[in-house]
């Protein structure tokens, strides 16, 4: 049995670049994730499966994109799609993103769900999750100040619940 292995780059001027790793260095970068959570006992269990990875760089900036199905080892094995996206920025801290999805509705089977990891010289730790500041009161008036109402800014209206539609 012969085994083809195509690797796919894509490089846009002057240095933006998507590249395909290697399955080793897929491996190493999955097994190096699922060590910083184990570090703040954040444990991840389950099996991955179609494990493969992109190398993604902006200048100086590389992302690996990790990208994988984890069967969760629960009752009915429900598998989710997920990718850990590790950001290495030169003289920043390292940061680990996890996110998955999966299509079952079957319930209580949360999401795979894990905060941010910043990896720094000094260790590893959460990331701080910055939350958008709403404009107090006044500044929303000034902002719509003199502009046409439109449903989005028209008070009392009657807007139907997300509940409603599905």
């Amino acid at each position: 049995m012969i085994f083809i292995q195509r690797t796919l780059s894509i490089c846009i001027p002057p240095n933006h670049c998507i590249e395909d790793m290697e399955y080793s260095d897929a491996k190493e970068s999955f097994t190096y994730v699922l060590s910083k959570y184990a570090e703040l006992e954040m444990k991840i269990t389950g099996e991955p499966l179609g494990l493969h990875g992109k190398l993604v760089t902006h200048g100086n900036i590389e992302e690996q994109h990790i990208v994988f199905q984890l069967m969760d080892n629960t009752p009915h094995d429900v598998i989710q799609s997920c990718v850990f996206v590790v950001t290495k920025i030169p003289g920043e801290c390292e940061s680990i993103v996890t996110v998955c999805n999966t299509f079952l509705a079957r319930t209580p089977r949360p999401l795979l769900e894990r905060k941010p990891l910043m990896v720094c010289e000094d260790g590893v730790r959460e990331a701080e999750v910055e939350v958008p500041v709403e404009p107090e009161a006044e500044d929303t008036e000034n902002v719509n100040e003199g502009k046409e109402e439109t449903a989005a800014t028209a008070p009392d209206v009657d807007v139907t619940s997300v509940s409603e539609l599905i």
